[in-house]
């Protein structure tokens, strides 16, 4: 693993991250921005499938979805450009490891609920009972999307415990 951050910290990219003294503070902000588009947008979803605030029609908050994925996707440039500018502050953190499979679980959630009953949704009416696997998706989508959160917050107190 040595090795690796080595090679990783000497590429241009992790050079240009440690060295502005700006670019850290706005990759920051732009992953505040980033997770604030996406956890509003999912937490919204998450809600509605949980039968909260059956006055606002799925098929209107599914548009809100370009918002919740070019959070995502800000998240996920700032998150590799944070490994990036600093391979051995995650590598040997396992709060890392714990946020990363968190993240995998909210996305193997997604990907099976899109799959499965994504067209599905947009027939669910304001007065419909809202089917037990929708809220078993929407509590694990919550659950990992905090658990991320969570996680990515406690990478710089947890520290390099490897």
């Amino acid at each position: 693993m040595g090795d690796f951050v080595t090679w990783m910290r000497a590429t241009g990219v992790s050079e240009w991250v440690r060295s502005d003294p700006m670019t850290w503070p706005i990759m920051e902000m732009l992953h505040f921005i980033g997770m604030s588009l996406l956890l509003g947008v999912i937490g919204t979803l998450d809600f509605r499938l949980l039968g909260f605030m059956k006055g606002i029609p799925m098929a209107a908050l599914r548009k809100l979805m370009p918002w919740g994925i070019a959070g995502f996707v800000i998240n996920m440039v700032t998150g590799v450009l944070f490994f990036v500018g600093a391979p051995d502050q995650y590598l040997k953190n396992p709060a890392f490891y714990v946020k990363i499979l968190f993240l995998l679980i909210a996305g193997l959630n997604a990907l099976i609920f899109e799959t499965r009953w994504g067209s599905r949704v947009l027939e669910l009416g304001p007065l419909d009972r809202t089917p037990t696997a929708f809220k078993v998706a929407g509590v694990v989508s919550i659950f990992s999307w905090f658990m991320v959160l969570y996680w990515g917050r406690m990478l710089p107190f947890i520290g390099n415990a490897f």
